[in-house]
């Protein structure tokens, strides 16, 4: 990105899938996953079983932190927004509309390039953002 004019706040956005912070959690987090369909109570209990025995997923504290690193390495604001789980894109695009965002190049964190994936993604945003925005 070229340096910021007077008249120009340039940002970074960096979007994943987000993870629960608790195993209480799951139930909600699963219910974003499958865009509010019905989850059977006896996947809801297996993936709460995992996930206790795994305490938890790092993803949304490792990508807060990814962020926070790059935003000193660019020097311009880097938000974080996750799809599925808190802080939710919606939000994040509201904040960043707050804080006078002209243009953002996004970046899906997704490990895979597909339409259904990333342009789930892409949906999350929205249409008629407050910004400009290249997708990456």
């Amino acid at each position: 990105m070229n340096p910021q004019s007077n008249s120009t706040k340039a940002a970074v956005l960096l979007l994943a899938h987000g993870s629960p912070d608790s195993v209480d959690e799951v139930p909600e987090f699963l219910r974003n996953v499958t865009n509010g369909r019905p989850v059977p109570v006896q996947v809801i209990e297996e993936v709460k079983h995992r996930y206790s025995s795994i305490g938890r997923s790092p993803l949304t504290a490792l990508t807060l932190k990814q962020g926070e690193l790059l935003s000193g390495e660019l020097g311009m604001p880097v938000y974080v927004g996750m799809r599925n789980w808190k802080p939710y894109i919606a939000d994040i695009v509201a904040s960043m509309e707050a804080d006078q965002v002209s243009r953002a190049v996004v970046i899906c964190l997704a490990p895979q390039n597909s339409r259904t994936s990333v342009g789930l993604y892409r949906a999350a945003l929205g249409n008629g953002l407050p910004f400009r925005f290249e997708f990456i």
